[in-house]
C-alpha cells in the first residue's frame, strides 16, 4: 500500500478524505465525486473556492495539496498576529487585577 505524503496527512475535512483515500492528487488521477449532503457540500465549495479541488474533465476532480497549504500559510499569516496580540492584551487585563 502506498502511503500519503506528509502534507497529505495534515489536510482537514470529509470531502479532502475523500480524495486523499482514493489518491486523487493529480489531474491523472482524478475521481467522480457528487457531494452527499450539506456538509460535504459546505467543504466543496469551500476548497474549489481556496483552488484546492480541481476539475479535470467535467465531474471528475482532483485534490491540490499545494493549494491547500498556500491558503493554509495565508490563514496563518492573517491570525497569528491577531492571536498574539489578544493574548497580550488579556495577560494585560490580568496582571491589572493581580494583587500581590
Amino acid at each position: 500500500m502506498t502511503e500519503l505524503p506528509a502534507a497529505a496527512r495534515r489536510v482537514r475535512g470529509p470531502v479532502a478524505g475523500h480524495f486523499l483515500a482514493h489518491h486523487a492528487l493529480s489531474p491523472e488521477d482524478a475521481i467522480d465525486f457528487v457531494p452527499k449532503d450539506k456538509v460535504e457540500l459546505w467543504w466543496f465549495e469551500r476548497f474549489r473556492r481556496i483552488g484546492a479541488l480541481r476539475e479535470a474533465a467535467p465531474g471528475r476532480w482532483w485534490f491540490d495539496l499545494v493549494a491547500y497549504h498556500l491558503d493554509a500559510q495565508a490563514f496563518s499569516r492573517r491570525w497569528v498576529p491577531i492571536a498574539i496580540i489578544m493574548s497580550v492584551v488579556i495577560a494585560a487585563v490580568a496582571m491589572l487585577f493581580y494583587s500581590g
